[in-house]
């Protein structure tokens, strides 16, 4: 029989049992035993005793590092181009037709500035960035001047900054020629001061992608330097694409440095406050003012504040009370004719009279230009030169006083008040060139009336001190605050402009008397108001007397 039968159901059952235990019993090697299955005995081998046996520990071996390959961390230029990018992407290709390859160059030229900002700037840019009002608080104050005329050279400006600092001025608009490497130690220098340094971006307005870079370069290179602001110039130049282009290039790579601009006489403000163009813009109101003074009538004056007042109140204004160029009339005749029956014609022609003293009873001393603007320093336009030459002290004392209510005016209107140089000391017209009436208002800065500031028994220290003591009250009183509600209102006296502010419960009532007589006017407030610059007290605004170019700051609190 095959020995596998049983396996396949061959074999009877006791069989199968038979065999099963004679392969046991050989298998343990023991006898059989009858009628049960045996036990099972381990093997002598493996019931002897255990040897333990210790081995050797396995040498440690230090685990090699594990690399894990992750993309670098975005910059600080990506970081903001997630935000800002795609609009300015947009912008760019629309402006100039798509160009791919205009565009990647776009983006190497900004990441080059961006990473060779230097770090003391990249500090700035962020403590502004965390401090977005830090350009328009009330104490600041402005001040034009031409690096060549104030201090010979751009070199001299540095010397010259602590007399800036004695004017209260902490943002300087610098006309200057100059490459960024010669104008970086007067920014450093500004910087050590804390001072702001504005300085104009020479290059034309673009008009392709190779002039835009180029343009955009120039602006970096300057912000680089050391800028605070730089001022594009007439906006009316400028696309309106462009302009936002800039201020969103300057998000990217420089978010500490504001964009300054001409505003277009037109008032074309078209920017909105999720879409920003300027920070600042100059506004040449400087006509209006001037145009009260020659007419004695503040009704267009007022319409104009009451226009401004509805633009957007993130629109912050530079304010000065003329221009580089001297005064262009550039009014709204339509207005003046509908509310006063002017021709624009005769009323440009009386107007260039009047400042240039050719009207019969006019003080002023300007003179007009190759391009039909009024030019002359503010104290030669308010009559100070025309006194001072005839000897007369009760003209004198007028002229002064013209002087201290355009800048008390300055100074009370919502924005950057800027001086421009030489009229803190009441500096005037310069002859010495006759080739051009744009001289006159550019001569060197007088540095021997500086010297008088402080002598209130002269003119320049009546000037000096008077102004002082303004800019002092506008930095201390919350009621100037850039977010105060600011009104204009009826006085009961054509020749006198109202203006009213109020910030956190304290409203301050201001009158501004227009023209060479004494006069009384009134204001809609009730309660007791005190006066601020001369001191007195008010229980009522109904009859309020002002003297020739006098004013009031009444204060409620």
């Amino acid at each position: 029989m095959d020995h596998r039968d049983y396996r396949k159901g061959t074999v009877p059952c006791h069989t199968w049992r038979m065999i099963r235990a004679q392969e046991e019993d050989l298998y343990f090697k023991r006898p059989a035993v009858p009628g049960r299955r045996p036990a099972i005995v381990m093997p002598e081998a493996l019931l002897a005793p255990k040897t333990v046996v210790k081995a050797d520990p396995a040498p440690q071996v230090e685990a090699a590092p594990v690399v894990v390959e992750t993309a670098p961390a975005p910059g600080l230029l990506d970081l903001r181009l997630a935000q800002y990018g795609d609009e300015l992407e947009r912008l760019y290709r629309a402006q100039f037709q798509g160009d791919l390859a205009a565009w990647d160059g776009l983006l190497t030229l900004l990441r080059r500035y961006q990473e060779s900002r230097p770090q003391d700037l990249l500090d700035q840019d962020q403590r502004r960035e965390a401090d977005p009002d830090w350009y328009c608080r009330r104490d600041r104050l402005a001040m034009t001047a031409d690096a060549a005329a104030f201090a010979d050279s751009l070199s001299g400006v540095a010397e010259k900054l602590p007399y800036l600092k004695e004017c209260g001025v902490d943002f300087l608009r610098l006309s200057a020629d100059g490459t960024a490497a010669e104008l970086a130690p007067v920014a450093d220098a500004c910087r050590a001061q804390d001072i702001c340094l504005c300085l104009e971006l020479k290059e034309s307005a673009p008009q392709d992608a190779a002039s835009f870079q180029t343009w955009v370069g120039s602006l970096l290179e300057l912000a680089n330097a050391g800028a605070d602001a730089l001022c594009l110039g007439d906006l009316s130049l400028l696309p309106h694409p462009v302009v936002r282009m800039a201020r969103l290039i300057v998000q990217l790579v420089c978010p500490g440095v504001l964009l300054a601009g001409k505003a277009p006489a037109c008032g074309d403000f078209s920017f909105t406050p999720d879409k920003p163009g300027c920070h600042l813009l100059c506004r040449e109101g400087g006509a209006l003012l001037w145009n009260a003074l020659a007419t004695g009538d503040t009704a267009l004056l007022r319409h104009q504040i009451q226009q401004a007042l509805s633009l957007p109140r993130e629109q912050i204004f530079l304010n000065r009370l003329h221009s580089d160029d001297g005064l262009d009339w550039a009014l709204d005749y339509g207005w003046l004719k509908e509310h006063c029956g002017a021709d624009e014609g005769a009323h440009r022609q009386y107007l260039n009279d009047w400042a240039c003293g050719q009207f019969p009873g006019s003080n002023s001393r300007g003179q007009l230009s190759a391009q039909g603007k009024v030019c002359g320093t503010t104290a030669s336009l308010c009559g100070v030169e025309a006194a001072d030459y005839e000897q007369d002290n009760t003209k004198l004392e007028q002229a002064v006083a013209c002087d201290l209510l355009l800048h008390a005016f300055l100074l009370t209107q919502s924005g950057l008040p800027a001086l421009i140089s030489g009229d803190e000391v009441g500096q005037l017209n310069d002859y010495s060139c006759h080739e051009d009436a744009h001289s006159l208002q550019h001569g060197p800065f007088q540095w021997e009336l500086a010297a008088m500031r402080n002598d209130e028994n002269t003119r320049q220290g009546k000037q000096f001190q008077g102004l002082r003591r303004l800019t002092q009250l506008r930095a201390q009183e919350p009621a100037f605050d850039p977010r105060a509600d600011v009104w204009t209102f009826d006085t009961g006296n054509p020749h006198v402009l109202g203006l009213g502010r109020w910030y956190e419960g304290r409203k301050l009532v201001a009158l501004f008397n227009f023209s060479s007589d004494f006069v009384s006017a009134s204001a809609p407030e009730a309660g007791s108001f005190e006066e601020l610059v001369y001191g007195g007290h008010y229980d009522e605004l109904g009859h309020v007397e002002l003297y020739p170019y006098g004013f009031v700051w009444l204060l409620q609190h």
